[in-house]
């Protein structure tokens, strides 16, 4: 089984599944997006699986009593 997944920079990845046990054993860039600042993401570089998570989001800046008001 093979897939094909797009990062938020654009990219495109080739993920390869293990037929039986369904678990991606590799990773890798399969086209590169015009736009993408990722030096890292040439096309047939083997990625680790943390590089296809989403960037973290900064929760910090919240204000989560105003969007409780907001829905209350």
């Amino acid at each position: 089984m093979s897939y094909t997944l797009t990062l938020q920079c654009g990219c495109v990845v080739y993920v390869s599944c293990h037929p039986q046990t369904g678990v991606a054993h590799t990773r890798i860039i399969q086209a590169r997006a015009a736009g993408c600042r990722v030096r890292r993401h040439d096309v047939g570089v083997r990625l680790f699986l943390w590089e296809l998570l989403p960037e973290p989001v900064d929760r910090s800046s919240i204000d989560w009593n105003a969007a409780s008001e907001a829905g209350a």
